[in-house]
Order: C-alpha cells, then structure tokens, then sequence
C-alpha cells in the first residue's frame, strides 16, 4: 500500500532512527520510575505512608533525569555520526539544554532541572549540526600536528559559538512566541466543555498528540482534567441526592475506555505484540509491559516500540482512543452500557474497571473487552510494518549503496525494538561506520579447478575488506551487517561487482561461472528473483554464468519458500549449490527435499582424511552427493594426498588452496587463469 511505503521510507529516515533509539536506552529509567511510582501507590493503599512518599519522590526524580539522558545519548550518537569531538559535543549540547530551558521557564516543579523532551532532542541535533559545520571554518578547525592546548582551545571556541547561536536563536523565538500569544492565547483549553461529545474527542487527540513528542499530555491539559473532575464530583453527587442526569463524560470514561493500558489504549498494542510479533526482541518487550498496562502504565511501550517520534506508530496511537471514544459515548448514549456512577483510581485494571464504574454492569466489561480487541485490529497492520523491519530488510530501494561509496557516514538502521540486544546493536553500527572511514569493500575471486583436465571452470566470489594501508581483512564484519538487518544490501552490493567483474571474466571464457554466497535475508526477501533477473538481464551475462550457495541456515527458516525460490532460478538457468555440505544436523535431509546442481563438501570433513574413519565418511558424503546427480565440489584441499584420495573417488571439481588462494580480480586475468592454460601443480 503506497501510505505504508511512504511510512516505512519516513521511518528509515537515519535521524527518526536515531531518536527511537535514543529513547531505548532510556527505558531503563523509565521502568524504574513507574515501578516507583507503582509501589508507591500500594504502600499509600496499606497506609505506609512515609514509604510511598519516599518511593514516590524517587520515582518523580528519576522521572525527571530521562530527558536529560536522552539529550546526553543523542549527542553522543550524533558526534560519532558526525565525526567530531564527543566531549565538546556532549558538554555544548547539555548546556544548551539546560540554559534553553530556563529560558523557556520549562523546569520541573520539583527539582529545578529541565524536563522537555522535544527541547532534549532539539538541542542535541542543533548543538550538534552548528559544530559539525564550524569544524570546516579555518578558526575551528582542529589540525593533526595542533598541540593539546591548541586543540582545546579550538574545541573551546566551538563550543561557545554555538551556545551563543543557539541561544540567540531562541532569544528571538522566544520573543515571537511571546508577541504571538498576546494574539494567540491558550484560551482554547479552558473553553473546553468537559461534558461536550467533540470538546471531548479534541482533548483526547490533544492528549495523544502530546505524548507522541515525549510531552505528559496530563500534565499540559491539567486544566480540562481537573474541571471534569469536579464536574463529576458535582454531577455524581446531584445524582445521588437528586435524581439529576448522569453526564457520559467522567473522569474515569477517559481512562477506562480511551486510556485502557494508558493513554493511546495501550495494553492493545501490548497483546499486538505478545499475539502477533514474529521479532523475539518485541515479545520479551510485550511480557514485561503487559503487567504494567493491566494498571494503565504505557511508558514502557511508548518507550520501548517506540510510540514517541515513530511516524509508523503515531497514527494507530492516535486512532484507536479516538474510534474508543465514540464507540464508548455511543453505546452509553444510547443506553447499552449503563452510565459510569462511581470514580476510581486509573490504576484499576481493565475488565474490572469496566464492571465496577458502572455500577456492577457487565455490559462496561464487554465494552472494554470490545475495544481491547478493537484496538489490536486498529495496531495489528501498523506493527506488522514495524516487526518486519525488525526482522529484516527487502532487497528493493530502500537502500542505496552510499553505504559503500559515500564519503559522508550514513546511518541507516531497522526502525525496531530490540530491548534485549541495543548494545549489540550499537556496537554493530559503529564497527560499520568504522569500515567506512578506515578503507572500502572489495571482492576476492577462489578458482574452482576441473582437475579432470586441469583448468578452472569458475570462481567463488568473496567478500573483503581493504584499509587505508593496503592490508586486505577478512569478513569480520558480516556479523554486524547481519545484526542491523543490512545483509540483503551487502549482498546486492556483492552482486552488482560480482555481475561487473563476470562481464570481463565471459569475454576471455565463455563458459566461466561465479558461485555467489547469498544470505537467508535476501533469498527470502520479496521479489528476490525478479531482482536478480532483472540485473543478469541488464548485463551481458547469461543465466548460466551465475550460480548461488544456499547454507543450512537458510534452509531451516522457511522451506517453502526456498523451494519456490530455487525451482524459479533453477527454471530460468541459474545454478543452486548446497554450500557447507557435511557439517548441518540435517544435510541429508536436505540433498532429499531440494534438488540442488551442486553439492559443496565442507572442508571440515577434509581435515579428517588422515585417519581411516575420517575417508569412510568422506565417501559416504561424496556417495549422497552423487545418488542427487548433482556436481561434487570439495572445499579447502591444501595437501597432494587430499587430492589424490579425493580424485579417487571420482571428484571433479576442487577448491582450495592447493591451486590457488582468493586473490583480486586484475590476478586472474595476469595469471592467465580465464584462458585455456592448465593450472599450476601448487599456488605459492
């Protein structure tokens, strides 16, 4: 659908990424503050009364220091991003915070620190963007051979300039902004009628866009809150004394219909998550939210997904409350749920809530049992969005290969929770953003020998890393790609080389053919075929000329799905080859279901040939791979006496470094290994 696209392309936006990511790291203090205030409200109900205080003013204060950590993680991320000074970065961007805010007059009531989270976020980027672009003016700049204190006063200078920038840049807002509400006042909230169907609906899309941006949307609209409470009161009392009217609208409609789980209906989304995700980072957030949203606490998922500057989540966020409130004013309105005759606490669970409110009525539970599921169905298309690209990304546009080719970092990560591995995460992202300072990707080429006639048939096509210095690395980083969902765009950067280099490798032998590693990711990726057809066609190359190793690994995920795709490539010409055969629990299994043209025997049964068992199971493996008419190619044959057992055994085919070892496109071609000529005996 072109409005997901839109949002799934909005959402990769590396800076909306960076702030969901952001607030992960926050949600360890987010959890320990709602369980003190949790705990606070049980010892308040057993009278501990000094306890709960105790409590209660620990979990305020830890409250209050999240905005401030989210500005201290923000920076951080961002001057590594940006590739600048951390500390100048971090010490600019916390003083501008904190100098912002009082100026704002937006501290904390209870504690005189800042606690505005879009001025949090607003700060770092702009702190961090000013000093990004000073470091280019000569003045700022910080030279290799500059001594420390030059180096120090540089940073220093920097960060001043940018602290009175942005100061001044709030200076003349905060004037505009006072001029304007001479003109524009916040006469719109007391206005509000408390007992109006769409005053009503207004605050609660108010309420929710304000906790879209990190802002207690309670504590902005107090005013509303506070006259409907009163209201109530009143309303409930004539009730009682004087038969009067009963208003639909109450304290408690808002939070046991609109707010079941917290604002935004949020133990829907929870049970979303537990029902429905497929990613086990979400389902380990599910199982420990889900207690807290029984008592309508929701900061671990608005945290935790997140619900805060996610362009994905902010529409069902604000939906579901929305639909929630007019189902609810409907059906008591027109008299299927008796009116709420009781006000109690927002801790009370949901169900429960719905019985007790109105009266012992269990048509208020059905209802909030309707707008439970109501609400999932409303979340379920949204999250799946979001699950999916937790789990992986599509081999279409999304990205581009900058990440290859760009001088500038570009961080570009899944929009995802990933409660359990954020470190991993981060670690990863920074191995990659490393990789792309310290020298470039290339691809190494291994000959496949016909030692029947002593010529290589083709190469296998790997992956390296080159530095600065010239060194040529192994693939140590697949593991990060692999973390960060980014291996289906390593592997179409693989392909497209791989494509490049073949296109040189036909002219010389027509009958030449890469084996190209491709990850489970990218194989299972939608329209994977279509890609790779689509890039052979616009080469020169035939189908032919490309052959694909398939792992164990992919094998288990979706069977299926992988006999679909081999039996499309395999019709249209490419080969499949089992890699890694011999070391799985289930190849056997395996050279049973597929119908693999090549079999791969690992190297790991090679080194065993030196013992008599260790030749009766490599027979066995060549045995199994021959019942599958399918070509045997022995990885990893170093030794003469390898060969010569495994050339006994009727094996064609040999890879290894007996003949030659992985080596750069331009060596094939001034080895002469693409022409007609026999191969050397060994490769030196």
């Amino acid at each position: 659908m072109p409005m997901f696209k839109k949002m799934s392309y909005l959402s990769a936006n590396k800076y909306l990424v960076a702030v969901s990511n952001v607030f992960l790291m926050a949600l360890p203090l987010v959890l320990i503050s709602t369980f003190c205030e949790l705990v606070a409200v049980v010892c308040d109900h057993f009278n501990f009364n000094d306890l709960g205080q105790t409590v209660h003013y620990v979990g305020q204060t830890t409250g209050i220091m999240i905005p401030i950590l989210v500005n201290f993680y923000l920076a951080t991320y961002l001057s590594a991003v940006k590739c600048i000074p951390k500390g100048t970065v971090i010490a600019t961007s916390l003083t501008v915070f904190f100098i912002v805010s009082y100026q704002w007059n937006l501290i904390s009531p209870l504690i005189p620190l800042p606690n505005n989270f879009p001025i949090s976020l607003l700060t770092a980027y702009v702190s961090c963007e000013i000093i990004a672009k000073l470091k280019n003016i000569r003045v700022f700049k910080i030279k290799s051979d500059d001594s420390f204190i030059d180096i120090s006063m540089s940073m220093l200078a920097g960060s001043i300039a940018t602290i009175s920038m942005v100061l001044s840049i709030s200076f003349l807002f905060r004037k505009i902004f006072e001029q304007a509400s001479t003109l524009i006042s916040w006469s719109l909230i007391p206005r509000l009628d408390p007992t109006s169907f769409f005053d009503g609906l207004i605050y609660e899309v108010l309420r929710g866009l304000l906790w879209s941006i990190g802002i207690n949307g309670h504590n902005i609209l107090h005013t509303y809150k506070t006259e409907l409470y009163n209201v109530t009161m009143v309303n409930i009392t004539e009730w009682h004394n004087f038969g009067a009217d009963l208003n639909i609208l109450s304290t408690n409609f808002y939070d046991f219909f609109t707010g079941i789980g917290g604002s935004g209906n949020m133990l829907s989304l929870a049970l979303c998550m537990l029902f429905f995700a497929k990613s086990k980072g979400y389902k380990i957030l599910a199982k420990a939210a889900l207690l807290l949203c029984l008592f309508n606490v929701n900061e671990p998922i608005l945290y935790g997904v997140p619900i805060i500057f996610n362009p994905v989540m902010i529409i069902p966020f604000l939906l579901v409350p929305a639909v929630s409130f007019v189902i609810a004013y409907g059906a008591i309105y027109i008299g299927i749920v008796p009116h709420l005759t009781e006000v109690h606490s927002w801790l009370m669970p949901p169900i429960i809530s719905g019985y007790v409110a109105t009266g012992g009525s269990i048509a208020g539970a059905i209802l909030q049992l309707l707008l439970i599921v109501l609400g999932i169905v409303i979340y379920l298309p949204f999250f799946r969005l979001m699950d999916k690209r937790s789990l992986g990304i599509g081999v279409s546009d999304i990205f581009s290969n900058r990440l290859f080719t760009s001088d500038e970092i570009e961080v570009k990560t899944r929009l995802t929770s990933f409660i359990p591995s954020l470190h991993n995460n981060l670690t990863a992202q920074r191995e990659i953003e490393k990789l792309q300072t310290e020298g470039e990707f290339i691809l190494y080429f291994q000959p496949q020998v016909d030692i029947k006639n002593n010529k290589v048939s083709g190469c296998e096509v790997l992956i390296r890393f080159r530095n600065h210095q010239g060194q040529i690395l192994p693939p140590t980083f697949i593991p990060a790609f692999n973390q960060l969902g980014l291996m289906p765009e390593l592997d179409l950067w693989v392909l497209d080389k791989a494509i490049k280099a073949a296109e040189r490798f036909i002219v010389v032998n027509p009958n030449f053919k890469l084996s190209i590693n491709i990850s489970p990711d990218t194989v299972l990726s939608k329209n994977f075929v279509n890609t790779l057809k689509n890039r052979i066609i616009d080469s020169s190359l035939s189908f032919c000329h490309i052959e694909l190793e398939f792992t164990e690994e992919l094998l288990i995920l979706d069977e299926a799905k992988v006999t679909q795709v081999m039996s499309q490539l395999q019709h249209l010409g490419i080969s499949v080859a089992l890699d890694d055969f011999g070391t799985g629990y289930s190849s056997l299994a395996y050279l049973s279901r597929f119908e693999f043209n090549k079999v791969k025997i690992d190297r790991s049964l090679v080194l065993n040939l030196d013992s008599q068992r260790g030749k009766e199971l490599f027979k066995i493996a060549v045995q199994l791979g021959k019942i599958t008419q399918a070509d045997i190619v022995v990885e990893g044959v170093e030794q003469q006496a390898e060969l010569d057992f495994i050339a006994s055994l009727g094996v064609r085919y040999i890879q290894g470094f007996y003949f030659y070892k992985p080596m750069a496109e331009d060596e094939l071609f001034q080895r002469g290994l693409l022409t007609s000529q026999q191969c050397e005996a060994v490769d030196n």
